[in-house]
């Protein structure tokens, strides 16, 4: 089993510190600048809002992505299963039965 590392990230001004494989290091670190960059964009945008109001706002901005690529692979699945038919039926039609 190979030996996790910590390592310590700030995110909407606040330290946290995490236990991770070391090949997940890079991701955590780039998760981390993206959330980031969204925070400075809505913290520059509403300026009189707090930063749970702010990391709520970037929250629910990425789960909206993910439910968008969720969607897309489940539109992805179904074209293939299409496929795969429209195949079988052209091998049937093409066999002279």
């Amino acid at each position: 089993m190979e030996e996790k590392q910590k390592i310590t990230v700030t995110i909407g001004g606040r330290k946290f510190t995490f236990h991770i494989l070391p090949e997940n290091e890079e991701r955590v670190r780039e998760s981390v600048k993206k959330i980031e960059e969204k925070v400075s964009l809505y913290a520059a945008r509403y300026s009189t809002k707090d930063m749970q109001d702010i990391l709520s706002i970037v929250l629910m901005e990425f789960v909206m992505q993910y439910i968008s690529l969720e969607q897309k692979d489940d539109v992805k699945d179904i074209m293939e299963g299409v496929k795969a038919l429209d195949s079988r039926l052209d091998e049937y039609i093409n066999s002279g039965r």
